[in-house]
């Protein structure tokens, strides 16, 4: 409960830390021992001679000066003189290919070669430490870090993943690459029509989920509902207490928690107005997550982002630029902003600088269900209490929200772009030809424009948050054609008309104007007037069946005469 004493700070963090989350997963790694150390000779048989005594190491000197080192029993260890031509694995299971094509097996590597990384993102790989040699402090720490990587380690499972969700491909006509775009790592590649996630690379930036729009990629260390529900449990408690909103500061559990202790130490580093609040890590704040701060009652956001990691910068300018789009239609300007500095005073300096409230009551809806959901929840609160309340919101490109239109005179309703869809969006009428939309659910992915075969479909990133939960609009229909046998309506007009201009002239149904009548016909009527014509032909070619009928005289006839009844000759 919060007391009237408790500053808005201290009441909003007491809020988060007593919101529970379930306990994160892990994988059980394990390794031999095996310790691979990359570098010239004179900076990597030092670093195996301090690891020898407990690890299997095994020295790449990658300047070519260690040949003969180890025949001349120099060292207690295998020496290989060659450079690495690929890298690949994760801690347990490191595989370098070299150029000579020797491979080497590792569990944890030391990269001492002063080189360009051979690996992307080396400094979130685990089992995997890169130093200047030169630094002794560097290098005894990395020295620490791969000693000792035999046994059973615990390997956390960041992210979970829901195939079923994804809308990456369908039938290998290719989709939504959001997060294949954005993994440092590499951990996540195709696997048929959705990603499939290596979880022993994963190191759990966040990058991916944060894009991905269906919620087929869900942080889960911690999850992603708890956070939430500890993000508003916060906010209600500093705007219960203080009686205005907060300013919202974003930020990690390393890099960025130690640089906003540093700026509260500074002289006027005041940061009352601010509630600082962590995820784990920065890259996770979505526009989802954005603009559900808002509606709970932040009012403004500021993410705090590691300079040294500029991967992460664009895909969190991307989502920022969404949720500013939308506050900027609805006349509340900018509401949200990235920083990225190591510097404490360049930090304060550019909090200082932002100004505004909350002009709008804070929302109560709950975390519950998919982000996505609670996102849309918190852009319709915020539209209700706008000055301004535009019907659309133009969106920037790629965002997972908007529109799909179609061309009517392209589209036939063949209903492709509906088996294609992976959320539903587009809709199909079992008792009329005609497309139906449902916009809330469209993600973007843009699987219904590349399998359309007439090219009929366009994207339109935006948001129509007057439009109620559920509705649904029609993109185009047509008058069905009635079968010319019997009746019964079967395909969409346009398409039969269509078709039958495409085969005007040809040969087939000029000799046989029984072709052209049959495409006119359902399914069902055109099977039978097959098989009639096939009976028909079949009757006209086939000899008569003679029976014994054929062989008795007919009446009259004289005894022994069977000239009548055609008497075998």
């Amino acid at each position: 409960m919060v007391t009237a004493t408790r500053s808005p700070l201290d009441a909003a963090l007491n809020a988060w830390a007593q919101q529970p989350g379930p306990p994160g997963r892990a994988l059980e790694v394990r390794g031999q021992g095996r310790v691979l150390i990359m570098g010239a000779a004179a900076d990597a048989l030092p670093a195996g001679h301090a690891l020898a005594a407990e690890n299997s190491v095994t020295v790449l000197a990658t300047d070519g000066t260690a040949a003969g080192i180890e025949d001349a029993g120099e060292v207690p260890f295998p020496v290989v003189t060659d450079r690495p031509a690929s890298f690949r694995g994760h801690f347990g299971a490191w595989t370098v290919t070299l150029l000579g094509g020797q491979v080497l097996e590792a569990d944890a590597v030391l990269d001492l070669t002063r080189d360009p990384p051979v690996i992307q993102a080396p400094e979130l790989r685990q089992g995997y430490e890169r130093c200047d040699p030169r630094n002794p402090g560097a290098l005894t720490t990395a020295l620490r870090a791969v000693a000792n990587c035999g046994g059973a380690f615990e390997h956390p499972l960041y992210v979970d993943v829901r195939s079923e969700y994804c809308a990456h491909s369908r039938s290998r006509i290719q989709g939504c690459t959001r997060c294949l775009d954005l993994c440092p790592l590499g951990a996540l590649a195709p696997a048929g029509d959705h990603v499939a996630l290596d979880p022993l690379v994963c190191a759990g930036c966040g990058l991916c989920t944060a894009a991905c729009p269906t919620g087929t990629l869900r942080y889960d260390l911690p999850a992603e509902e708890a956070s939430l529900r500890r993000l508003q449990a916060a906010l209600q408690a500093w705007n219960g207490s203080a009686g205005h909103a907060p300013f919202l500061l974003f930020h990690g559990d390393g890099f960025g928690a130690e640089l906003v202790a540093a700026t509260q130490q500074l002289e006027g580093g005041d940061l009352s107005g601010w509630l600082p609040i962590s995820f784990g890590v920065v890259s996770l704040t979505s526009a989802d997550v954005l603009a559900m701060a808002l509606a709970w009652g932040a009012a403004y956001v500021v993410c705090v982002s590691n300079p040294a990691r500029p991967d992460t910068h664009r895909p969190i300018d991307d989502q920022i630029a969404i949720v500013n789009a939308i506050t900027e239609a609805l006349g509340f300007g900018a509401r949200a902003a990235q920083v990225t500095t190591a510097d404490p005073d360049a930090l304060l300096a550019m909090l200082q600088t932002v100004e505004g409230t909350a002009d709008w009551p804070v929302a109560e809806f709950l975390p519950l269900g998919e982000r996505r959901a609670g996102a849309l929840q918190a852009i319709r609160h915020l539209h209700a209490h706008a000055p301004n309340a535009p019907g659309t919101i133009v969106l920037p490109k790629d965002a997972p929200f908007g529109a799909v239109e179609v061309d009517p005179d392209a589209c036939t309703l063949c209903l492709a772009c509906v088996g294609a869809c992976p959320t539903g969006a587009l809709q199909a009428d079992p008792d009329t030809p005609r497309l139906g939309f449902q916009e809330e659910a469209c993600v973007q992915c843009g699987l219904c424009r590349a399998t359309c075969p007439e090219s009929a479909i366009t994207l339109h990133p935006r948001l129509q948050p007057a439009l109620g939960p559920g509705t649904r609009r029609t993109l185009h229909e047509e008058q069905p054609f009635a079968c010319v046998s019997c009746g019964k309506p079967f395909g969409v007009r346009q398409s039969i008309e269509r078709t039958l201009e495409r085969l005007a002239g040809h040969p087939m149904l000029a000799a046989d104007s029984r072709l052209a009548r049959r495409v006119k016909m359902c399914a069902d009527c055109r099977v039978i007037d097959q098989f009639r014509d096939a009976s028909e032909a079949g009757e006209r070619a086939r000899p008569r069946v003679r029976t014994t009928d054929d062989y008795r005289p007919g009446p009259g006839a004289a005894e022994g005469d069977k000239s009548s009844g055609g008497g075998r000759k």
